[in-house]
């Protein structure tokens, strides 16, 4: 069974979305496994070797030279040696997408729909392509920008292979959302888009229980849940380090999304207890530098530091130094309508690590949900109780230690990475069959 991976970003084990695809598949033959991605930015994982790429400026171009044509296909060997990209492509995309995520322009975003529609990447190239890997299954996280849907439906008449979208973000949300009329208008294309997708695919995943039941009974379609997993097999021990006079709380993933708000409570929250004795520090980790005044707000003297972007294959080792590791999500009515449904992958790093686990945020939120239900984390559902819990911890030191077991608990039951894997195998298998 031959599998095509569609996604935006290239698979890349550093970032967010590349770590998760290698969770999901890295129990698949190579050779049974492709990737079509639409950056210039080049793939660095152990899973893959088969690729096609094709990105803005290749489209640009192919506007201006109607003889030119977007998009190449290429191998990386078992060593992982990657292509050539040119340094110059890649370093002006990382800028302008770096700008966006910060400003969120609708006309920018529809500019680049304009440039997908009349770029000419329908073409001989990634038809060759996907008709010499003839994928049985094609893959794709479901996708915010339109373009993104319309390559999937492509790759999708042309191969009449089965399609298995995976809904990590909640884009079928309209109201609450506030904004331009503009903002509104995209959010409802996106989401009429999205339905569309959804009820094309033969198996739509899920990636909290929470969006799952609300997008069974929106679609009117079974939604099943596809959790990313790890290893549980082997427990880390967690003894608290007598030698470290502070009780340290590490947070590692993005501060976007009024999440830097939430560090602040909590920042203010240790600074206020240390004012008496040093209790607490609190170690910020982030792959993106935070504005000026999510900076200014998230780091106190005394309570807490920015400590920049750690490497993936050292996040592990960062969550293992704590003695609390932090997962925070927004109170600020926007952003909690916008991030209601989401389930951080980050979350499960944090069962993982084998230390006590913290959770702040709104308590209607799916993660923060989750982790009440499981009773995987010390919670904070309102800036009050963050105090509350803080001096709970002082009062009581073994809890570290009970939650550290808890979180262990929850993380194997639900995230044992080898069940996940049989799980979502079985289900593709089950799909050839009716294929």
């Amino acid at each position: 069974m031959k599998i095509l991976i569609l996604t935006r970003s290239a698979w890349d084990n550093t970032n967010s979305l590349g770590n998760t695809m290698t969770n999901f598949w890295s129990g698949v033959d190579s050779q049974n496994i492709a990737h079509l991605y639409c950056r210039a930015a080049p793939p660095y994982n152990n899973v893959c070797h088969q690729y096609y790429s094709v990105f803005e400026k290749e489209l640009i171009r192919s506007i201006i030279n109607r003889h030119y044509t977007p998009g190449k296909v290429f191998k990386l060997d078992a060593n992982n040696n990657s292509i050539e990209v040119e340094n110059k492509d890649q370093e002006n995309e990382e800028r302008l997408y770096s700008f966006f995520r910060k400003n969120s322009f609708v006309l920018a975003q529809w500019g680049q729909e304009l440039l997908w529609k009349f770029g000419r990447w329908q073409n001989y190239q990634l038809d060759q392509f996907i008709a010499e890997f003839s994928p049985d299954i094609i893959f794709a996280p479901c996708f915010s920008s339109l373009y993104m849907h319309k390559i999937l439906w492509y790759v999708q008449e042309k191969t009449n292979a089965k399609v298995v979208l995976f809904h990590a973000d909640d884009y079928l949300t309209v109201k609450g959302l506030g904004g331009s009329l503009l903002s509104r208008m995209n959010r409802r294309l996106r989401a009429r888009t999205v339905a569309q997708s959804a009820k094309r695919a033969d198996l739509n995943y899920c990636i909290s229980p929470k969006q799952q039941e609300e997008y069974s009974l929106e679609l009117q379609k079974e939604m099943k849940i596809l959790f990313k997993g790890a290893d549980f097999s082997v427990q880390p021990v967690y003894k608290r380090d007598n030698t470290r006079e502070l009780i340290r709380i590490v947070y590692v993933g993005s501060t976007l999304y009024g999440r830097w708000k939430t560090l602040g409570m909590l920042a203010r929250a240790i600074k206020k207890i240390n004012t008496d004795k040093p209790r607490f520090e609190l170690l910020i980790y982030s792959q993106y530098q935070p504005s000026t005044e999510a900076e200014r707000t998230m780091v106190l003297k005394g309570a807490s530091c920015f400590m920049g972007k750690v490497p993936a294959t050292q996040v592990s080792k960062v969550l293992n130094d704590a003695d609390i590791v932090l997962h925070v999500e927004s109170f600020d009515e926007r952003e909690r309508a916008l991030t209601r449904l989401s389930f951080s992958t980050k979350i499960v790093d944090c069962l993982h690590s084998g230390r006590c686990v913290l959770a702040i945020g709104w308590k209607e939120a799916a993660s923060i949900d989750y982790l009440i239900k499981n009773d995987a984390a010390l919670v904070a559902t309102d800036e009050n109780e963050i105090m509350i819990q803080l001096q709970r911890i002082i009062n009581s030191p073994y809890i570290l230690e009970e939650y550290a077991q808890k979180a262990w608990k929850c993380g194997k039951r639900n995230h044992q990475i080898n069940k996940i894997q049989k799980g979502l195998y079985e289900d593709l298998a089950e799909l050839g069959r009716v294929h």
